[in-house]
This record gives C-alpha cells, sequence and structure tokens, in this order.
C-alpha cells in the first residue's frame, strides 16, 4: 500500500517508529538477557511495586510484550495495533518513572516512552479515526469481507 505521506515527514515518523521500537527491543532483550536487577529499584513505592508483579508474573508478561511490540514496530508490522497495545504499559512506567520514582534516570525514560508513543500515535492517528464515531453500530467481525483490510 502506497503511503500517504511523502517527503522528509516520511523519514521523520520512520525515524520515530525505529527509535521506539529499538527502545522497546532493547528493553524487553535486557530484562530476558539477565541485565536488568529488579532488586535495583529501592524506591519505597516503585520497589515493592516493581517486586510484587514480578512475583505475579506480571512483569515478565510486559517485556515480552515490550520485546514483541519493538520488534514489530522495527519491521513496520500492524503498527497501529502495536501503539494500542504498547500504550497501558508506556502510561504505567511514565506515572511509575517521572511522579512516583523521579530518579535522575527515570525522569528521562518515562517521558521518552510516553512521548514516543504518543507522537506515533498521533502520525498513524487516522487509523483511529472510525473509533471516535459517538454513535456507534455493531460491525461485527463475522460479517467483516476481506475487502474492509483494505490490504494491499
Amino acid at each position: 500500500m502506497q503511503s500517504e505521506v511523502t517527503g522528509p515527514m516520511k523519514y521523520v515518523i520512520l525515524w520515530f517508529r525505529l527509535l521506539f521500537g529499538a527502545h522497546l527491543i532493547y528493553s524487553g532483550m535486557r530484562h530476558f538477557l539477565g541485565f536488568e536487577v529488579l532488586s535495583g529499584v529501592t524506591h519505597p513505592v516503585g520497589g515493592p511495586f516493581v517486586r510484587i508483579i514480578a512475583e505475579m508474573g506480571i512483569y515478565q508478561l510486559v517485556k515480552l510484550i515490550e520485546l514483541i511490540t519493538g520488534i514489530m514496530l522495527f519491521c513496520g508490522l500492524f503498527v497501529p495495533l502495536v501503539l494500542v497495545i504498547e500504550f497501558p504499559i508506556s502510561v504505567v512506567i511514565f506515572i511509575l518513572n517521572f511522579f512516583i520514582v523521579a530518579q535522575p534516570r527515570q525522569l528521562f525514560s518515562g517521558p521518552q516512552e510516553i512521548v514516543l508513543n504518543g507522537i506515533l500515535l498521533a502520525f498513524y492517528g487516522r487509523y483511529y479515526m472510525p473509533l471516535l464515531n459517538p454513535l456507534s453500530p455493531p460491525r461485527p467481525i463475522w460479517k467483516a469481507k476481506w475487502s474492509d483490510t483494505k490490504l494491499p
């Protein structure tokens, strides 16, 4: 499918997509390769929060989602869907890093996460426009046609 964006803006969007994808891949790989130390979070609220979600298996799931969404962003696959999947994770990371832990590294990484995701959501915003209809009638998936996907 031909891109609706041309010229330099096409490369700006590509740069943001690759940057966010690389960030997510790095974050996921750091965890799975053992370079991330969960016991290093010493904040009285943030530390127990991270340890508890790790004990429940949620932290590992989040890192797996980051890794998969990062690879998909880097490859340009299902980008609008991936951005929506990653957004709640970005919000939690932003709140935890910026408002709760608020140490120098987290003051950069929390906003970076939400800003990159937000910018890319705006770049791909026209995919979400049909979702903003306040009186949307049901459209069951079993009544969909392949032509609805607008594949190339």
